[in-house]
C-alpha cells in the first residue's frame, strides 16, 4: 500500500496511508511526498489525493512557499535543485543568447550588450521561480536582437537597390 509523508509544523511527518490522511483532514495545500514523486509538492497535484478534498474547495490553492526563516537555511527534506522539478515549472522561454552574441559581434556592440543582459536574465529569473520576469526578459532580448537585424537588412536592401540604379544609369 502506498504511503505518503506530509509537512506538518514545518517538519516532515509520516508515513501515512490515504485513509489516515483522510481522517487527518489534509488540505489541498498540504505538502506531500511519496516514493514515486520527485519532490515535495502540494497535495492537490497528486491524483490519488484529490478525492480527499475535491468537495472542500472550488479553487486551487497557492503553491507552497518556504517560510522566510527557512529560506536562508537548507531544509532537510528538500535535496533537489530547481532544475530537478520539471513537474511544477512551465517551460523556459527562449534566451536568444546566441543571437545576442552575433548582434554584438557583427552589428552593434551597445545594442548587442543590452540583448545579452536580457538573455542572461531569462535563465536567472526562470531558475529563481520568477516566470513572468523570465518571459519579460525573453521578449526584451528578442526585441533587442530583431531591431538591429531589421535595420541592417533595410540598409543592405537600400544599398542593393541604390547600386542597381547606379549600375543602370551608368550603363
Amino acid at each position: 500500500m502506498k504511503q505518503y509523508y506530509i509537512i506538518r509544523n514545518d517538519q516532515p511527518a509520516g508515513p501515512y496511508t490515504i485513509e489516515e490522511l483522510a481522517t487527518m483532514g489534509i488540505k489541498p495545500d498540504t505538502i506531500v511526498w511519496a516514493e514515486d514523486i520527485a519532490d515535495w509538492i502540494p497535495a492537490y497535484q497528486v491524483n490519488e489525493l484529490t478525492s480527499l478534498f475535491a468537495s472542500t474547495t472550488s479553487q486551487t490553492p497557492p503553491p507552497y512557499q518556504v517560510p522566510y526563516s527557512q529560506a536562508t537555511e537548507a531544509p532537510g527534506y528538500d535535496t533537489t535543485g530547481p532544475k530537478d522539478r520539471p513537474s511544477v515549472r512551465p517551460p523556459m522561454p527562449p534566451t536568444y543568447l546566441t543571437w545576442s552574441i552575433l548582434v554584438t559581434i557583427f552589428l552593434s556592440r551597445i545594442i548587442g550588450i543590452i540583448a545579452i543582459v536580457y538573455s542572461v536574465q531569462v535563465s536567472s529569473c526562470y531558475y529563481a521561480g520568477n516566470y513572468e520576469g523570465a518571459a519579460y526578459a525573453s521578449r526584451q532580448a528578442r526585441q533587442w536582437v530583431r531591431v538591429p537585424a531589421y535595420i541592417f537588412l533595410g540598409l543592405l536592401l537600400a544599398g542593393l537597390i541604390g547600386g542597381l540604379f547606379g549600375w543602370i544609369i551608368n550603363r
